[in-house]
């Protein structure tokens, strides 16, 4: 229960004015205790120090300064810079090493007798790579030559029946001369009746035979000059049968050396385990490579929109993914005439079914300078090609950049070029 609700019985003894006691006089207050001083601290700050409590202010607007101010300045400058000096460089990832290879293809087919290259060994030009067995061509060289000799013979009985035929012509039209004579006599002796019939006749067939005869002869000196090639003086280079045997001759020579295979680079030999001896090697089937280790180059895959200002002969810079920390000086030697979708296996049918444009690459090579070391380089390793174009930007692009840009977004190019003059 609250004290307003109690009765007046329950309520104590409250003072009134008739029995309060008379107010005590007051006495005088009296100071209080000064708090005992705190020792003095060496590291407590000096009374000067605490009244220059606003410094921190101060301390604040620099900062603002710095960050309202002068970043964003640096930020201005640096970015103008960076743009002035971009566009310069071209570089591409899409880039690897190149080098010559050789594919060795046997000539013939034979088994094979003799090995002289490990895998990974390097070989010189003309270095011993591996044997055929060559008893067969040996064999083929052998009647090559047989036939030549032959055509040789041949060659020199033409001339000598060339030689006789001459003399035969000679004979034969003397004797067809007398012969001539002697008919002419006996036919005169007819008219005048000293001669008889018989005579006549006899005279006649022997004119008739040695005529006969003188024909022939010519018919076979004709056809020893045609065999000879134009005559006695005709060379043997020109004589048909010869000509043929040497052909033969000259072909069982190349397989015959063909049966022993040379480097045609100088390289490394690679895919040699592929070979075995007495494994029968098919004439025109690759049995393994050799690849160039020196003469190297890179071959590189820059996008299209970033050739505008590249050309051959620019110089450039390589680096190897497996040597980061080098840098290989060199020059662009070339630049495809065509992007690589254009010698592909299937090219890009772009008129037919849906269009979908993709940004195509074109291939350039990349040539170390002379002075340079490729040793440990390898064909096929990763490289990341940057071309120095040459290419400076000035200031007055950096103006008119952002209105093409602003103009590209909202000038369609069909209304650009109704209203160019």
């Amino acid at each position: 229960m609250s004290q307003s609700s109690m009765s007046p019985r329950e309520r104590p003894n409250e003072p009134t004015p008739l029995n309060r006691a008379p107010a005590a006089p007051a006495r005088p207050a009296e100071p209080a205790p000064a708090a005992p001083a705190a020792p003095a601290s060496p590291s407590a700050p000096p009374r000067e120090e605490a009244l220059a409590a606003p410094a921190p202010r101060k301390r604040s607007g620099l900062s603002r300064f710095v960050l309202l101010v002068v970043l964003p300045a640096a930020a201005v400058v640096l970015g103008t810079m960076w743009w002035l000096s971009g566009g310069r460089y071209v570089s591409t990832d899409n880039a690897y090493v190149g080098a010559d290879k050789s594919l060795i293809t046997p000539q013939v087919t034979g088994a094979i007798v003799a090995i002289h290259v490990r895998e990974g060994q390097h070989v010189d030009v003309g270095a011993p790579l591996f044997d055929i067995d060559p008893a067969p061509y040996e064999t083929a060289l052998t009647l090559a030559q047989g036939r030549v000799a032959a055509a040789k013979v041949e060659f020199s009985d033409l001339q000598a029946s060339y030689a006789s035929n001459e003399d035969q012509i000679r004979m034969g039209e003397e004797a067809v001369e007398l012969r001539q004579k002697d008919y002419d006599r006996k036919f005169n002796l007819m008219k005048t009746g000293a001669g008889t019939a018989a005579d006549l006749d006899t005279s006649r067939a022997s004119l008739v035979m040695y005529q006969q005869i003188l024909a022939f002869t010519r018919y076979m000196q004709q056809t020893t000059t045609i065999k000879l090639g134009g005559g006695p003086n005709a060379s043997i280079d020109t004589f048909p049968d010869y000509i043929q045997a040497k052909a033969a001759l000259d072909d069982a020579e190349r397989n015959l050396r063909n049966s022993h295979i040379v480097a045609p680079i100088a390289g490394v030999a690679t895919q040699v385990d592929q070979i075995e001896l007495g494994r029968v090697a098919p004439a025109g089937q690759a049995v393994f490579a050799i690849v160039e280790d020196r003469g190297l180059w890179v071959d590189a895959n820059p996008k299209e929109s970033d050739l505008t200002y590249v050309r051959a002969g620019q110089p450039a810079s390589v680096t190897i993914d497996a040597f980061p920390d080098r840098q290989w000086k060199g020059r662009i030697c070339s630049i495809a005439p065509g992007t690589g979708a254009q010698f592909s296996i299937l090219p890009a049918q772009n008129a037919s079914g849906n269009w979908v444009k993709v940004v195509q690459r074109v291939p350039l090579r990349f040539c170390f300078d002379p002075s340079e070391s490729t040793e440990g380089l390898r064909a096929g390793m990763s490289a990341i090609v940057s071309i120095d174009t040459g290419r400076t930007r000035s200031f007055g692009e950096l103006v008119t950049a952002p209105f093409a840009w602003i103009e590209s977004w909202f000038v369609s190019p069909s209304a650009a070029k109704t209203a160019a003059p």
